[in-house]
């Protein structure tokens, strides 16, 4: 974790040189190649940056359904709700002021349906979770899990598992965050609120890393950062209450789970909101984090969000399927 922003370049992966082909054999693989290969989110949403930008309205167009044109295979990746506002900013970025009523022949500027505007439609999720300290009836399912299975494993004791839970739902309220991306974070950060958990210079639940101006610093330990693993998980919580007021995640809430990983990773690529583009976050991360999992390629935000959800699913469900093994054999 580091709070002052890093220089350098955004880590893009180069490409080894290469014989050079005749231009109508390599026109031809690359058709080839791109016909074969899969559309991800990350190159479908970066396509609407160049192509479709002006269409003209034809009979019976919609703006939600020219929406979900413009969007093409990752439309599935929203909601009718998010869809729905997506065209409502259109129509309000081209002066239409029935969202509803478009003619044909129309021309109209999808310029809106950026990578920015899809990734703030998928920010308003995070939006509709109530952000309550006392909630404790509130729906937080990985959350539950990624603490019963903290307790199997001895990271928290049985008997601190609801006040682990309390405090983080109070930190959710505090820091606009929800309480299940935080456990999703911590399933990569500290195989799910591990005290215990290091590579060396980072330490605890978030890895507070040691060095002048990085988290262990933020939460009081420039001195000592490998005293954070006496502390215990609920100890622990209060270094990243101090931790996310001092990097401000509130400013960026409600948050969603790449700015709550971002701030944890590197508060300064938070400045990149584009869904697609390569983050600068120096060192090697875990191969979740990567474009396909590529250690050689890029992080962006979308690739995150990929790869903590493919993380806790699969942490969790490992986790679920020993208990129902454990169930069934005490029957």
């Amino acid at each position: 974790m580091q709070i002052l922003p890093r220089g350098g370049d955004p880590n893009v992966a180069g490409t080894p040189d290469q014989p050079r082909a005749e231009p109508a054999r390599v026109r031809e693989r690359e058709r080839e190649r791109t016909a074969s290969a899969p559309v991800s989110f990350r190159q479908a949403l970066a396509g609407l940056k160049s192509d479709m930008q002006m269409v003209t309205v034809q009979r019976g167009d919609t703006l939600m359904s020219l929406t979900r044109r413009q969007l093409g295979e990752v439309a599935e990746q929203f909601s009718p709700s998010q869809i729905l506002q997506m065209a409502r900013s259109v129509a309000r970025e081209n002066g239409i002021a029935d969202a509803n009523r478009i003619q044909p022949g129309q021309a109209i500027n999808m310029a809106p349906m950026t990578t920015m505007a899809a990734l703030k439609l998928r920010q308003t999720d995070v939006i509709a979770v109530r952000f309550d300290a006392g909630g404790a009836n509130a729906a937080t399912p990985v959350l539950d899990r990624t603490l019963a299975r903290a307790v199997a494993r001895g990271y928290v004791s049985p008997a601190e598992q609801a006040a682990v839970k309390d405090k983080i739902l109070s930190l959710a309220g505090r820091h606009q965050f929800a309480p299940d991306d935080f456990a999703q974070m911590t399933l990569m950060e500290s195989d799910g609120m591990n005290p215990r958990a290091t590579n060396g210079s980072c330490h605890g639940i978030i890895q507070f890393c040691a060095g002048g101006n990085r988290g262990a610093a933020s939460a009081g330990y420039a001195k000592n950062p490998r005293e954070i693993l006496n502390l215990s998980v609920l100890e622990q919580l209060d270094l990243v209450d101090r931790y996310f007021s001092d990097t401000r995640l509130k400013d960026h809430g409600p948050a969603a789970l790449d700015d709550l990983y971002l701030t944890v990773l590197t508060p300064a690529a938070r400045s990149e909101t584009r869904a697609n583009a390569p983050l600068n976050i120096a060192g090697r991360q875990a191969a979740y984090l990567y474009e396909g999992r590529d250690q050689n390629g890029i992080i962006t935000r979308n690739s995150i969000v990929a790869g903590l959800k493919s993380n806790a699913r699969e942490r969790l469900g490992d986790f679920m399927s020993t208990l129902a093994r454990m169930e069934m054999s005490g029957m």
